[in-house]
């Protein structure tokens, strides 16, 4: 055998030698960097492998070269797990649909504070001038365009713009009371859970 291939198989011995040695400082390497520790004899199972199967050349700080050996399968490894889960995710999306998550149905809770906000919508609507709310209703329900909305209650296009503006600033008033009684309940449980 040629005397370079000799110093190549003593590297790769020297280096499969001094692997043995570190394994359990390798181990806690990989456990801090939070690899699962079910994963981490297999790694240094494919780390052996691969120092088994490669050829190197002098290495000049082989602790070094170990641990960078290591922390790149590491990193080759979390890489691969996230292909996989993104595939597998992928995958599920297109068989399940896009939202995992929730259920399709809304939750009971769901469908009360649903119902109790449509109730509040109406009422807020019975309130309005009868006009007002006969345009919102033409306009957003029945879908015809504001001129027409004019033409039909022989009215100005300007007066039926005034008209839906009433209404959206009544809306939003019912909007913004909606959006803070739900911040107020959390912050009314959380009174609670600190008593």
């Amino acid at each position: 055998m040629p005397r370079a291939c000799e110093d190549f198989d003593g590297v790769e011995a020297g280096l499969l030698q001094l692997l043995g040695e570190m394994r359990s400082e390798l181990l806690r390497f990989m456990l801090v960097r939070r690899c699962p520790p079910a994963e981490v004899e297999d790694l240094l199972q494919d780390l052996y492998v691969k120092l088994a199967s490669i050829r190197t050349g002098p290495v000049s700080a082989p602790r070094a070269y170990l641990y960078q050996m290591a922390n790149n399968l590491l990193h080759d490894h979390r890489r691969g797990r996230r292909r996989q889960q993104a595939r597998d995710d992928h995958w599920t999306r297109s068989r399940i649909g896009p939202d995992l998550e929730k259920d399709a149905e809304p939750s009971p809770e769901q469908n009360a504070i649903a119902r109790d906000e449509l109730e509040r919508v109406n009422e807020a609507l019975a309130t309005m001038p009868v006009r007002t709310a006969q345009i919102l209703k033409m306009y957003r329900l029945d879908g015809q365009s504001q001129k027409a909305i004019a033409n039909i209650l022989d009215l100005s296009l300007s007066a039926v713009e005034k008209h839906l503006q009433r209404a959206y600033r009544k809306l939003q008033l019912l909007r913004e009371e909606l959006d803070v009684a739900p911040q107020l309940s959390q912050t009314e449980a959380d009174d609670v859970s600190r008593s």
